[in-house]
Formats: structure tokens, sequence, C-alpha cells
């Protein structure tokens, strides 16, 4: 990267953190984790009711993604979706605002521009996600110090953590390139919000009932084998976590292409 193109997506990384809507949402998962970390502790008080739940947040063993559900995967879910808002919200409120071809007036090269956007978004979501992830682990550790227990932790244990760490940060950077790539190509931050939406919940749900066959080539469905880096169990095919994350990056490449193509090509005056 170039020292111009390092320069303009640090200046994309600081405008996209200007953004209300950015603020806001940091601010609601860490409201959110907190309130998490309360409700861990106070359904952690019945020592019964602990030994009965084997995956209670205060068993710190039950934190790690390797063996399925995890308390580390319902902050995984808000990222995603927090990210998807974040993402389309970088892309589309320019184009709402417009405020593009003023962009344009300092920066003229299209691609390096959008090339720039898209980078931040992704180390944005990257490092924000990670962050998120370790303030949702630490407001459990109270439960875990006061009523829960650490057995089964060991270096190998966090290891695996830190590695489903990771995998969840890359996996909601990729959501973020794409709702970043998604409004380039609709101008709008609600095109890409329903598209996301529509695509994930709509046509990959009614494509994996009417042919199960396609599952394996479905994003969720990949995405569901990355993060805890381990093949589907109860389906009718079997998908490789390596396979599965090409796959996405294969799409995800996809669709980077198109949207900058159409930022390259399209008239920015009038849209």
């Amino acid at each position: 990267m170039s020292t111009r193109a390092a320069h303009l997506t640090v200046v994309e990384m600081r405008r996209a953190l200007h953004r209300r809507l950015v603020r806001w949402m940091v601010a609601l998962a860490l409201a959110l984790s907190a309130a998490a970390g309360v409700i861990v502790y106070l359904s952690s008080r019945d020592p019964a009711e602990l030994r009965r739940a084997a995956d209670h947040p205060a068993q710190m063993a039950s934190w790690s993604v390797g063996n399925g559900d995890s308390y580390l995967l319902t902050a995984a879910v808000f990222l995603v979706v927090g990210a998807a808002i974040c993402g389309a919200s970088v892309a589309g409120a320019e184009w709402r605002a417009g405020t593009v071809t003023t962009a344009l007036t300092w920066e003229p090269s299209r691609l390096r521009l959008h090339g720039a956007r898209t980078a931040a978004a992704a180390i944005l979501a990257t490092v924000i996600s990670f962050g998120l992830q370790v303030v949702f682990l630490a407001a459990a550790l109270p439960a875990v110090a006061l009523n829960g227990t650490t057995d089964g932790v060991d270096g190998g244990w966090w290891l695996s953590l830190v590695m489903a760490m990771l995998r969840i940060s890359m996996i909601t950077a990729l959501i973020a390139v794409l709702a970043v790539s998604i409004a380039t190509i609709g101008r709008n931050t609600s095109a890409a919000l329903v598209a996301v939406a529509a695509w994930a919940l709509v046509v990959e749900r009614l494509i994996a009932g009417l042919r199960p066959q396609w599952a394996r080539f479905m994003i969720s469905e990949n995405v569901a084998t990355v993060v805890p880096w381990s093949p589907l169990t109860g389906v009718d095919f079997e998908r490789p976590p390596l396979v599965a994350l090409l796959t996405l990056i294969a799409y995800l490449g996809a669709v980077v292409a198109a949207a900058t193509v159409s930022f390259a090509r399209r008239d920015v005056v009038s849209g």
C-alpha cells in the first residue's frame, strides 16, 4: 500500500469513527455487555442451577466455541448485525448526504478512494469486534470469580478462545465490507441492509429448504463452519473449514469487484 493510500485509509477510518451511528452502536454494544455481565452474575448465584447448567457463562470453560454453542457466539451474532448496519451507513450515508463529489475533489482517484473506504471498514470492524469481545467476556468475570469455576481452563483453552475471537473478528470484517460494497452499488444504506437481510433470512433459507444439497454453498452455512472451525453436524454434506473460508472470500471478492466497477463508472453528480 502506497503512502497516499495508507494516509487516505486513515482519513476514512477517522471519518467513520466520527459518524454518530457508529458511535451509538459501539455505546450500545458496551451497554449490552454490561447488562449481560449483570445477568450472568445474578443467574449464577444459585449453586444448584449452576451445577445443572454445564454451559453457564460462570463456568469459564464454556466460553470457547470449539464444541458448538458458547457464550462467545452470543456476542458474534450482535457483532455481525452491527457490522452490517455500520458498514452500510459508512457508504450509504455518503450518497444520501451528497458528499461523494466533495470527497472526490480532494481525492480524484475513485479507485483509491473506494479502496481506502473498503479497507477502513475492514480494519475498524476487525479491531472494534475484537475489543468488544474482550469487554463482553470480561463482564462475566465477576460471576466466574465469585460463583463459578475455571476448571478446564488451560493454555490450550486460551489459544482456542483467542483464535475463535480472531475468526469472529474476521467474519465481522467480511460482513462490514459486504455492506459497504452493496451500499456503494445501491447508493443507499437501506438498500444494503435490505439486501443483506433478504438474502440471509429469505433467499438462502428457501434454497436450503428446496435444495438441501446446495446448502454447502450458502453464506450462513459457511460462516457457521468457519467460526468454530469445524464441519457442521446434523447436515447432509461435509464442508471443511478451509473450504468454507475460501468460499466466503470468493463471494466477497465478487461483490467488492462489482462495487468497485460501479463506483468507478457511474455518474456521482446525479447520484
